[in-house]
């Protein structure tokens, strides 16, 4: 637990020095990209693709039939891993199972 707290010290910390301006900005987008991306509507995604989500990110958990899809959605999609326990973000909750699941997918892309 006091890993935790060390955490949200850090994070508060940076919100109360930068302010909130920069997380925000990414949302205040959302009508301009909307607007770049509408020629791509509906466009599968072919790239080479990994996806990693948290069972207690909410936002990932709420797009679960989506997330089902991506075998149609993303047919260059190597596969989808769902990690028990975990929330949003991964990379501070499960640094290790993270790091192992993207090295043993980079290593089955071409160079």
């Amino acid at each position: 637990m006091a890993r935790r707290r060390e955490d949200l010290d850090a994070y508060a910390g940076e919100f109360e020095r930068t302010g909130l301006t920069g997380a925000l900005n990414r949302y205040r987008n959302f009508d301009q990209d909307w607007e770049d991306l509408q020629q791509y509507a509906g466009a599968p995604i072919t790239q080479p693709s990994l996806f990693i989500a948290g069972a207690l990110d909410a936002t990932a958990m709420m797009q679960r039939e989506l997330i089902k899809a991506f075998e149609h959605t993303m047919p260059g999609i190597h596969a989808t891993h769902i990690l028990d326990g975990a929330g949003h973000w991964l990379q501070h909750e499960r640094p290790d199972e993270i790091s192992k699941l993207l090295v043993e997918w980079l290593g089955t892309l071409e160079a």
